[in-house]
């Protein structure tokens, strides 16, 4: 048998991935890993006290606005990241205008209260940088393995880049779980520490991407 008989044979029965079908499962895992993570955040440090007063919504909120910005401007790059071919990377630098925004956010309000800036970076008694990172990182492990595990069903060929913008997906969702919890209420906090924690997880995600998402 020569090669090119191999090759006819290999390929007879292949059909294209549908690519409908492939975002569609790409999205499910994505609302399955942060439904996973909010449920994990309820069952471990609980949402905070009095949530629902006005102050706290609307904390909870903009908290919640960052973490959700950085998942949408990064899903469009992990769907196509998940096939073959080269990357863009001016698409790339969408990813970083949320942190961007709330950097710039959060320098205004430093340079407005230059006395309270150890206060604000430091944070609640109940809510410090080391209980922010340890919990959104924590929270996103559920969200990152379901992405993991969709992604290996495409074709992607730059993993270091693929398992980065998982990993900043993963950690979005992670961020936006804790940010019920948090009891931290400055730009600068958020901006600091819940971009740290996205961040390390973005990193995690270049890491691990070579290793897992091969195929």
């Amino acid at each position: 048998m020569n090669t090119d008989t191999l090759i006819a044979l290999l390929s007879a029965d292949l059909e294209p991935v549908s690519r409908g079908r492939f975002t569609t499962t790409l999205a499910l895992a994505t609302v399955t890993g942060g439904v996973a993570a909010f449920g994990l955040m309820l069952g471990t440090v609980g949402p905070r006290p009095y949530l629902d007063s006005s102050a706290h919504l609307q904390w909870c909120a903009i908290k919640l606005l960052f973490a959700l910005s950085v998942v949408a401007a990064a899903m469009p790059l992990l769907l196509k990241s998940a096939r073959p071919g080269p990357g863009n990377a001016t698409r790339r630098i969408l990813v970083f205008i949320p942190f961007l925004a709330i950097g710039a956010a959060a320098a205004g309000v430093l340079l407005s209260y230059p006395e309270l800036w150890s206060q604000m970076l430091r944070g609640a008694a109940t809510a410090s940088p080391a209980r922010c990172l340890l919990c959104t990182v924590a929270f996103a492990a559920i969200p990152l393995t379901a992405l993991f595990y969709v992604l290996r069903q495409g074709a992607p060929t730059r993993l270091r880049a693929c398992g980065a913008l998982a990993g900043t997906v993963a950690g979005g969702l992670g961020a936006a779980a804790y940010a019920f919890a948090c009891t931290s209420d400055s730009i600068p906090f958020i901006a600091v520490w819940y971009g740290a924690a996205i961040g390390l997880y973005a990193l995690l995600g270049a890491l691990l991407g070579p290793r897992f998402l091969y195929w």
